[in-house]
């Protein structure tokens, strides 16, 4: 076997063993050490120069100290390019000064670069997609509001009021029926009555609402319910999310807090449907609204008021937006906008666009009349609003953003996943040779010829591919290289002082042992 360690002789019969002239195997062996395989393959050299390199590699200055001999280690040895030239030997100052130059050229080019990676990755990583594949589309019926007006039955008042233990007087009276169809628009003409405390008023008034006589929709619906809403005790039908504004013992009596499951399937429009029509009625006037299936209803959705008589025929048009299971990998401030799941509001158990303005607009309520009006959800330790806080609600109305988006600071972003109905008004009949109590609602319905889907356009992965891509174009750099990096900065630096450490006390020792 040959030896093939640094000053290994070889031996006087290698050429005959390599039979070509630069052949540096032997037995499969390869000479690491230059000045061994210069001896061994150069026939016609009778000496080898003494500054022959011994390794492989660039050769290194030679470090003063173990600081530099560290740097130069790190330098000699990384797998970025470049850096190895600065701790070349022999090379002219104008030489070092353009590696420096170019390195950190490079280098800066590659921080720019990945300030802008990140930056379209922060900012610009969503994009719509526009999807015309129309018989595909499966659109949901819209969720529907119906609120009597005014919602009090005269005959149920001295039942109620003996249940609640209220004297049966002519204010009292007065005061809860204008109570049941109170708004912000009247807030501020609040009769005063203080001789029922505030946190009795809705358990009244839900004792006092109609009965649900409607006519409403043709298909069974397990999700409708009464509802509290800033319009007074309104009827939902088809509202996934209803069941969060109820008073009785389902929710907000027995402060449950439970996250309902969301449906995957909801009654939705074919495209049979398209200019279709859907009736609603009820006995007597009402106001009526629609909404999107999982959204709440609020003071700012459009309103109809539909009158005995009257049969009104509003055209509803409907688009979509849709997010890909993809957004689920991307933070809020990314994807701008929110899943029902993110939650983060006080009072409602998920987030939804609207609650979070209802929520906000509590807040201002709450911080300027220091109570929560008895339409919202009570919260312990705020009390809920008396007459003369009412009033002062109405006075404050302009500051509540009743017909706009709030403001940033409510955080409230949109939904990730929403279908918007805008209704225009359409043809109106009136019943004049036809008496009828009823109030009725014709919509004509107007499908999407396009949906819109919310995709990532630059995930993290796409990221990391940038940046990767940008280091190993200026520094011909990896991952193994910032690895390699970190390593240097922390593991291998304490094994490195550990080890002078151990050697200065060695050398120490043999100085005072030499020391006569």
């Amino acid at each position: 076997m040959w030896n093939t360690r640094k000053g290994s002789k070889a031996s006087t019969n290698i050429k005959k063993s390599l039979p070509e002239e630069h052949n540096y195997f032997y037995n499969d062996e390869i000479f690491t050490d230059f000045q061994t395989r210069q001896k061994t393959t150069l026939k016609e050299m009778e000496s080898v120069p003494t500054d022959a390199p011994n390794k492989i590699g660039m050769q290194t200055i030679v470090p003063k100290n173990n600081t530099e001999k560290y740097l130069v280690e790190l330098a000699s040895t990384s797998t970025i390019h470049g850096l190895k030239h600065l701790v070349a030997p022999n090379r002219h100052p104008a030489e070092k000064f353009l590696a420096v130059l170019f390195i950190a050229g490079a280098l800066l080019c590659l921080i720019y670069l990945s300030l802008q990676f990140w930056t379209r990755y922060q900012n610009s990583a969503v994009v719509i997609v526009v999807d015309i594949e129309r018989d595909l589309f499966k659109i949901s019926k819209p969720a529907i509001f119906i609120c009597p007006v005014p919602n009090v039955v005269t005959s149920k008042i001295p039942d109620a009021f003996r249940k609640h233990g209220v004297e049966q007087t002519p204010e009292a009276e007065q005061f809860f029926t204008f109570l049941a169809n109170i708004n912000y628009q009247n807030m501020s003409e609040t009769p005063n009555f203080d001789q029922v405390p505030p946190s009795k008023w809705l358990a009244i008034l839900r004792d006092l609402k109609k009965d649900s006589s409607h006519n409403h929709t043709e298909e069974n619906d397990s999700y409708k319910t009464w509802i509290v809403t800033e319009r007074g005790f309104c009827i939902a039908k088809r509202n996934v999310f209803a069941v969060y504004a109820t008073y009785e013992s389902r929710y907000w009596a027995s402060n449950n807090w439970t996250v309902v499951p969301v449906p995957k399937d909801l009654p939705f429009y074919d495209q049979n449907d398209n200019g279709g029509h859907e009736s609603f009625s009820t006995k007597g006037t009402m106001m009526f609204a629609v909404s999107d299936p999982f959204q709440a209803y609020s003071f700012d959705v459009l309103t109809i008021y539909a009158q005995p008589q009257v049969i009104r025929n509003p055209i509803i048009s409907i688009s979509e937006i849709k997010a890909h299971v993809t957004l689920n990998e991307l933070q809020v401030h990314q994807r701008k906008c929110k899943f029902y799941s993110d939650g983060g509001l006080r009072t409602w158990p998920i987030y939804e666009k609207n609650m979070c303005k209802i929520e906000c607009r509590m807040r201002v309520i709450e911080d300027r009349c220091k109570c929560r009006p008895h339409f919202a959800r009570p919260i312990e330790g705020v009390d809920v609003c008396n007459a003369a806080q009412l009033r002062c609600i109405g006075d404050i109305k302009d500051d509540l953003f009743l017909s706009e988006d709030p403001p940033s600071s409510c955080g409230c972003v949109p939904n990730c996943n929403i279908v918007l109905y805008r209704i225009t008004e359409g043809e109106i009949t009136e019943l004049y040779d036809t008496p009828t109590p009823m109030s009725v609602i014709t919509l004509i319905i107007q499908l999407p010829e396009v949906i819109y889907n919310r995709s990532v356009l630059y995930g993290f992965t796409d990221f990391l591919t940038s940046v990767g891509g940008a280091a190993g174009l200026f520094l011909g750099a990896s991952v193994l290289s910032f690895v390699e990096i970190f390593y240097y900065a922390t593991l291998r630096v304490c094994f490195y002082l550990k080890r002078a450490k151990r050697q200065y006390k060695k050398d120490k020792t043999v100085d005072l042992t030499q020391t006569p």
